[in-house]
């Protein structure tokens, strides 16, 4: 799972102080085709190269065996660098998904649910796993919770799309978002930043690196915090707007080298917020008796909700990297960590103005992590091998609370409440190993294999109330109280084959498997509904990079067939049960077209067109939250009888048929090595549905973002600014559903925002 980051191929390694005199390159890429590259120094660390025409590349290390451009790389890769998500204002994981082709970037209460390609999981809780791994500096971050941290201190990042089972282990199905944080430098540089804008936006970030002692040891700090306004306003009269943002985080690195073959990276980060969360809090269709939440149906900017809704985050850890040449061919690598998670959030579960539905979640999470990895370059070959280990343990506290209310058909007699205190722990190891053996100069053979054991445990205490007070009364056949344990293995096999049919063309064949955890219901109120199966994935792809014109013009394609068992797919089904089951099977196939042109030297065009058929195979019994069966009651799929709705041939969660993005970007050279630069992106996405059901209530309709930016820089690189502005035509959209509540409802996407940003680099 945790995988290497480095910058520096260290089968030539030279020491960090022979490195300090050499000029760095670092890449900014729209896409994996669109390359800005430019020399970092400590005055000028984001200057575009407005100079030539031809097409920069940015060296990426998602293949870990040794540092490649992406052109070079036989896998579907997107990557980003500092300057890029600097320059267009992508400041978390959801900003990612206009520029990365197959990348959407859902939410459930407070966690991240990404899907790349139609794989991806909205079951984020206590006991189950995502489907797309996100990795800092090669340690695993388990919880989803942990993706929302705004980026700090990055040198670049890369989005690894499709199955990465061999290398980064269980978990990868989908594919593994690598952020990479700067190298902590020998030459003193820094930056300052300020940013202001709508919804009294106000974000302030700091960085600063240099020597400690000179050649030897080196450390860096970055810090942020970033607060607005609340985007969506309460109209009812208590108030409570939601969806501001009060959060700031701190990340600090020391590196030493104690001899020209061996150095080792000390880092920590720590991350909060105290926000008043959004979750699924705008109604998608009228309820009965809640005029004022059925009158902000639409709306991208108020919402209807009686109960203060909120929460805070702690996230943070230290690891430790070390890294040793043992001679011009081996090197070998330990990374260790430890990390702690915490939350606790509020929700108006019942999206209304009613008072019926409220709930509350806890979790606190700990985790420790344990790789060694040993590389091997030669000329007939590169490899890497390696030892895996996890250890988790996550204790969550959920309630629910129904309130009598006349307004309400199904609500209770009297008030009810509803606790559940599970506990889990995992434990899982790995060993694993990839060769590319070089057939011919320009024929590469790929192989590679991985095996995961682990062991997971549930101990699950779900008390159901009938009334509120200090005398409770247990609803028949509660207190819920189990102890399960579960083992589970993987095999993740890839085969592969790469051939460069030019200089400027490759061709790459490649089979994976992908293997996701089995997991643990912590909702469950008995033992048959407690656990759950692993998913498989196998993935066949087919890629072609092409460069053309001297590198004025790059052309890439790829295309992809995936075929699932025991899929994994979670319904909220009221505010106390969750049903996880694993749908018989499923299948994905598509085309990703990614193209990126550089006609003159101030001129930058790229885009992508991303093709997608996802649906379920086979799954006819998906369960149907309670919310949703007056919708599917007279639809042939359902039945009756056990509640359940006949999903074979429906579309997948979060899998779009058609997403598509456009940027062009026009510098004009001033005086003095001066310039202006101004920017314009369009994003697309066809008809995204969020249910097994597909039903239109339940899903996002085809919408369009308009992003664009006008910056300056100065001709010595010590002073930036930029105007921005996003989502400028204020469209209005979910990134996520559910129907938990009186209604179906869903996750407003960010209305308009805009402002001004100043960069001081010194």
């Amino acid at each position: 799972m945790q995988k290497s980051a480095d910058v520096t191929h260290r089968a030539q390694k030279r020491p960090f102080r022979e490195h300090s005199m050499h000029a760095l390159r670092i890449c900014a890429s729209l896409s994996t085709m669109t390359w800005l590259c430019m020399p970092l120094s400590a005055a000028a660390a984001d200057d575009t190269d407005n100079t030539s025409n031809a097409l920069e590349e940015i060296v990426v290390t998602a293949q870990r065996t040794s540092a490649a451009a992406v052109q070079k790389t036989p896998i579907a890769v997107s990557a980003f660098s500092a300057a890029d998500l600097k320059s267009t204002l992508t400041t978390d994981i959801k900003d990612l998904s206009i520029r990365t082709p197959g990348l959407i970037v859902s939410q459930v209460a407070q966690s991240a649910s990404i899907y790349i390609r139609g794989v991806g999981t909205n079951n984020v809780f206590n006991g189950s796993d995502p489907d797309v791994t996100l990795q800092i500096d090669g340690v695993y971050l388990a919880r989803p919770n942990s993706a929302f941290s705004d980026f700090l201190d990055v040198d670049r990042i890369e989005v690894l799309r499709g199955p990465q089972g061999t290398l980064y282990g269980r978990n990868a199905v989908g594919g593994t978002i690598n952020i990479i944080s700067k190298t902590p430098s020998d030459t003193f540089v820094g930056r300052e930043e300020l940013s202001v804008g709508n919804f009294a936006m106000v974000q302030e970030e700091a960085y600063i690196s240099g020597p400690l002692i000179p050649g030897q040891l080196q450390g860096s700090l970055a810090v942020s915090y970033l607060r607005h306004d609340a985007y969506e306003k309460n109209i009812v009269s208590s108030g409570n707007d939601i969806d501001n943002a009060n959060r700031g985080g701190v990340r600090g690195q020391l590196r030493w080298e104690p001899t020209d073959n061996v150095d080792a990276t000390t880092r920590f980060d720590f991350y909060a917020t105290d926000e008043n969360s959004q979750s699924v809090s705008v109604l998608l269709a009228p309820v009965a008796n809640a005029p004022l939440a059925n009158s902000v149906i639409g709306s991208n900017s108020k919402v209807a909700l009686n109960s203060p809704q909120g929460g805070w985050t702690h996230d943070g850890g230290v690891s430790e990297e070390i890294n040793w040449q043992i001679d011009p061919h081996l090197s070998f690598k330990s990374i260790s960590a430890y990390r702690r998670n915490a939350f606790h959030l509020n929700v108006d579960t019942d999206i209304t103005e009613v008072k019926f539905n409220e709930a509350d979640q806890n979790e606190h999470e700990r985790e420790i992590t344990q790789e060694f990895d040993l590389q091997a370059s030669y000329s007939s070959f590169d490899g890497v091998a390696g030892l895996y280990y996890f250890d988790e343990t996550d204790r969550s506290l959920g309630i629910a609370r129904v309130y009598p209310t006349p307004l309400v058909r199904s609500a209770p007699p009297g008030p009810v409440y509803a606790q559940l205190t599970p506990s889990t722990s995992s434990q899982a190891e790995a060993a694993f190993a990839q060769v590319s053996y070089h057939l011919t100069p320009r024929i590469d053979l790929t192989a590679g294999y991985r095996y995961t054991l682990e062991r997971r445990q549930l101990d699950q205490d779900f008390v159901n109330y009938i009334s509120f007070g200090p005398n409770h009364i247990n609803a028949p056949g509660f207190p819920f109280i189990n102890s399960t344990t579960r083992h589970f293995h993987g095999s993740t096999p890839k085969f592969g084959i790469n051939w460069s049919v030019a200089d400027d063309a490759m061709l790459y064949f490649s089979v994976t498997r992908g293997y996701k955890s089995g997991g643990l219901n912590w909702t469950a109120s008995t033992a048959a509904t407690e656990s759950f199966d692993p998913e498989t994935i196998t993935s066949y792809e087919v890629g072609v990079k092409t460069e053309w014109f001297d590198r004025r013009l790059r052309v890439n394609l790829t295309g992809f067939k995936y075929n699932y068992r025991n899929l994994q797919v979670q319904s909220l089904v009221n505010a106390t049960s969750i049903a996880i089951g694993n749908a018989a099977t499923a299948s994905t196939k598509g085309a990703e077209v990614e193209v990126s042109a550089k006609p003159t030297p101030n001129w930058q065009i790229s885009g992508y067109v991303t093709l997608l058929n996802a649906t379920y195979n086979s799954y006819p019994n998906a369960a149907v939250p309670a919310t949703l069966v007056s919708y599917v009651s007279s639809l042939p799929q359902f039945n009756a009888a056990t509640g359940t709705f006949n999903a074979s041939g429906n579309r997948l969660d979060a899998a779009p048929r058609v997403t598509a993005s456009a940027s062009l970007q026009r510098s004009w050279n001033l005086h003095q090595g001066s310039l202006i630069y101004a920017r314009g992106e369009y994003y697309w996405q066809e008809r995204t549905y969020y249910d097994p059901t597909n039903l239109l209530v339940q899903s996002q309709g085809p919408f369009g973002l308009i992003n664009m930016y006008l910056g300056y820089k100065t001709g010595d690189g010590l002073w930036e600014a930029q105007l921005f502005g996003k989502n400028l035509a204020d469209r209005s959209y979910i990134i996520a559903a559910a129907a938990n509540g009186l209604g179906p409802s869903g996750l407003i996407g960010s209305p308009r925002t805009f402002g001004a940003r100043v960069t001081r680099n010194f």
